[in-house]
């Protein structure tokens, strides 16, 4: 058994764009830029803000959540099993782009600084400091992505897959070299068809429905117990 290597993280479906421009002209969404002192269409579409302009877009309920991602992220990249080097991680936003996340970016805490990182993103694909890159962005599909990182087990965490027991699925992620999991990044509805079809296993962690962050902790956690990490002599 060769044993974990790199835990590879995705966010899939994460509720990240920009303002699509069928909603520049609302007065939610232009009465907030003006505030930020931006344009309509290079501020992040949040539902905190712009709910009632968002009525008029497909797939509403699934989408203005950067939030979920921003906690997600604060629990992967400040966890234990990361400060051991043993974290890659990635968000596949609903605009189309994969966004690289450096294991070692302190994110800001500040949901709306965060949210102003992104937007930096989405206008210079590159955010580096002290001469290293933090975040990186680019247009490029799940499936172009796995194809890329070609891990050797990818497992879906959804409500709708195998109920698991957790020190079984620690077991299942340890034994792989490459394991790649996908935690979905949405507020509601469920994973479109073709990001089940890349799965290898759908696992459930619980017979309720989870935040994503939730979910990210737990999953995270259960590598660590699994690989004994803070067992001491």
């Amino acid at each position: 058994m060769r044993g974990l290597e790199k835990l590879v993280v995705v966010v899939v479906e994460a509720a990240i764009e920009l303002v699509p421009e069928e909603l520049w002209d609302h007065p939610s969404v232009r009465a907030y830029a003006a505030r930020r002192g931006k344009k309509p269409g290079e501020i992040l579409l949040d539902r905190s803000y712009h709910h009632a302009a968002m009525k008029r877009i497909p797939e509403a309920e699934k989408r203005g959540r950067p939030d979920i991602t921003h906690f997600t992220l604060l629990e992967v990249l400040g966890s234990p099993l990361n400060k051991r080097g043993l974290v890659e991680v990635y968000v596949q936003a609903r605009s189309g782009h994969i966004i690289w996340v450096n294991p070692e970016t302190r994110l800001p805490r500040v949901y709306e600084r965060f949210k102003g990182l992104i937007e930096k993103l989405y206008k210079v694909p590159v955010v580096e400091a002290d001469g290293k890159v933090l975040l990186r962005l680019e247009e490029a599909s799940l499936e172009d992505l796995l194809e890329r990182l070609n891990p050797d087990l990818r497992i879906l965490l959804s409500e709708r897959g195998e109920l698991m027991k957790w020190s079984k699925l620690g077991e299942l992620i340890t034994s792989a070299r490459k394991p790649l999991i996908m935690i979905g990044g949405f507020p509601h509805g469920d994973f479109r068809r073709s990001v089940y079809q890349l799965a290898d296993k759908v696992v459930s962690i619980w017979p309720e429905a989870l935040d994503a962050w939730i979910i990210a902790s737990r999953v995270i956690s259960i590598v660590e117990n699994a690989l004994k990490l803070g067992e001491y002599d």
